[in-house]
């Protein structure tokens, strides 16, 4: 996206919200942050993060609102959280395996699955735990 008006920019990201949701999701995996960790650091309440990242977000300018405080949070523009590339961060990413992995691991989709499951779990001991 390159120079856009700001209306056709709110409208862009209104119309893809699905997609920048799920952008946001991995900008959130790829940085290390829980839901609940992000929502501290942004201000944005953890139900917020939630329909942001389900792209059930139904206003344009709230949208735009959210994503320019996470930009403005972690001091990145605003269209490099919207069309955020998990492939181009991989590579600076730490992963903690096994001492007995292979070399170049990839878990199954089951163990994904479970995994993120774990972290659903993580992000309710936090929620508790904050108490």
């Amino acid at each position: 996206m390159i120079n856009l008006s700001k209306e056709y920019k709110r409208e862009y990201i209104y119309s893809n919200r699905r997609k920048v949701g799920s952008n946001i999701l991995q900008f959130i995996k790829d940085n290390g942050y829980t839901k609940l960790s992000f929502s501290k650091l942004t201000g944005i309440s953890r139900p917020t993060i939630d329909k942001l990242i389900k792209g059930e977000i139904d206003n344009s300018k709230n949208l735009e609102k959210h994503i320019e405080k996470i930009a403005e949070t972690f001091n990145i523009k605003s269209d490099e959280l919207i069309n955020y590339n998990h492939l181009e961060q991989e590579n600076n990413r730490e992963i903690v395996a096994s001492n007995n992995a292979p070399e170049e691991y990839e878990p199954s989709d089951s163990a994904k699955k479970m995994f993120g499951f774990l972290d659903d779990i993580l992000d309710l001991y936090e929620v508790y735990n904050d108490r």
